[in-house]
């Protein structure tokens, strides 16, 4: 039992803020907010909430975390490119290595990474779409993150070098089901890639797959012209259009980026109960273009904001992530009505939380108790006109002290409890520097 005393503020949600407020967990669920009862609480281990703010962990819907050992580079590029000159080359070690030994480490270490990075940033749950390894589900075991691994599967469009048989994939990803879904804090989604990374029999095998499993669905998709003019000449529909028009549709899926989309689309989305993950920073670096986000809502389309992968962003923090989107919305459209705070702190907490299933994204009793105590002391947090505001605004990762998943603390007082943060960066950094010496010409000269 963990009872955090006298927060100076508490955000529930976007709508109700307690000042002075107790926190009481037991378990892994929240059991009182407000003023607690002593005899409630004893033996419970206290937190001192003097000087802090509680808030609901953030949930960051769609990443890719094997663009960690990627970060800063292809900066000049667009998408398909992008792609093809950093991604790609990656991957094709991260095969290599796949065949060369029986415990791979690269996937430990950026997942590992990753999760660090992300708890520094406030978010306590996720959705990784990335390389089907356990690997990265040990990492987020051993951090003591609450992570869905969306299955990314391609049967085409991708290198040569990275082709596997269809069989072999479909084996490879029903193994890890098997193994990890529902295991603790940890889940498996579906993940194509993209419509036009998959043949038609392939997106209608992962579409039945996750009907049979009770599985979600992740996809790119309508994120740039190019995509949607390839769609186009290939198949004469738009990117929605075409799934629509091959029976992709069965069961509502989460549909990532959406940039580049047409009034028909909208339709499709509103009649098949698709949401939209929001990516503003991915979306700029590449020159993608800026997601309507603004023509969702209108449309009650639900929308929720999230960060992408560390090397189109090249961030995993979440505070930034949801501030650049908001003023993005604001100067696309010129109006500094576009999108609210409470519009875009949901969009970062319970929105992400409803898209995961998850009962999080909000504190009340009965919720998971995802919850993260930020310090509010800096210079750039004082003095406080609003407390939400403030936080939307003006509040940093640097500020985030203790962060607490399914009731376990993981990082207290800015350490990490459950991991030597440390060890994993020097592991990791050794790792990326092997791969470098290995990899030669696949990759250009930043890396």
């Amino acid at each position: 039992m963990i009872w955090i005393q006298d927060l100076d503020y508490l955000i529930q949600d976007a709508e109700r803020i307690l000042c002075g407020a107790d926190l009481l967990i037991d378990g892994e669920r929240i059991v009182a907010v407000g003023k607690v009862d002593p005899e409630s609480a004893r033996g419970a281990t206290v937190i001192s909430g003097k000087g802090k703010i509680a808030m609901p962990g953030f949930v960051n819907t769609h990443t890719h975390l094997y663009q960690n050992m990627l970060k800063g580079m292809g900066d000049m590029l667009r998408l398909k490119p992008w792609c093809e000159q950093v991604t790609f080359p990656f991957a094709s070690i991260i095969h290599q290595e796949e065949r060369e030994t029986d415990e791979p480490q690269l996937g430990y270490h950026w997942a590992a990474l990753g999760a660090m990075e992300m708890v520094r940033s406030g978010i306590t749950s996720f959705v990784d779409m990335d390389i089907v390894q356990d690997g990265v589900l040990r990492a987020w075991q051993d951090v003591g993150v609450r992570g869905n691994l969306a299955l990314q599967l391609v049967n085409r469009w991708v290198p040569k070098e990275l082709m596997v048989p269809d069989e072999q994939r479909k084996e490879k990803a029903l193994g890890i089901i098997e193994r990890w879904h529902n295991r603790g804090k940890l889940s498996v989604s579906m993940a194509p890639s993209t419509p036009f990374a998959c043949t038609p029999e392939f997106l209608l095998w992962i579409a039945k797959t996750a009907e049979e499993k009770d599985l979600q669905i992740y996809i790119h998709i309508s994120e740039t012209n190019w995509e949607v003019q390839q769609a186009k000449d290939e198949t004469g529909f738009t990117p929605f259009g075409y799934l629509e028009d091959v029976g992709f549709f069965t069961k509502p899926v989460h549909a990532v980026h959406c940039v580049c989309v047409e009034p028909g689309d909208i339709e499709i989305m509103k009649k098949r109960g698709i949401d939209v993950i929001y990516n503003p920073k991915s979306n700029a670096k590449l020159g993608s273009g800026i997601a309507p986000i603004e023509t969702y809502l209108k449309n009650k389309i639900p929308v929720a904001v999230s960060t992408d992968g560390p090397a189109s962003n090249d961030m995993l923090d979440m505070f930034e992530e949801m501030r650049f989107g908001q003023l993005l919305q604001k100067a696309a459209n010129c109006d500094p009505l576009a999108v609210s705070v409470k519009e875009m702190f949901n969009m970062a907490t319970k929105e992400g939380a409803r898209m995961m299933d998850i009962e999080a994204g909000v504190l009340e009793e009965g919720k998971l108790a995802d919850v993260v105590l930020l310090d509010d002391s800096g210079v750039h947090m004082q003095p406080m006109n609003g407390v939400l505001q403030t936080v939307f605004y003006c509040a940093k990762s640097q500020d985030v002290d203790c962060v607490i998943i399914g009731g376990e603390v993981v990082l207290q007082d800015k350490a990490f409890v459950t991991v030597d943060e440390k060890s994993i960066i020097n592991k990791a950094v050794e790792l990326r520097n092997r791969a470098k010496q290995h990899v030669g010409e696949k990759l250009d000269a930043d890396f």
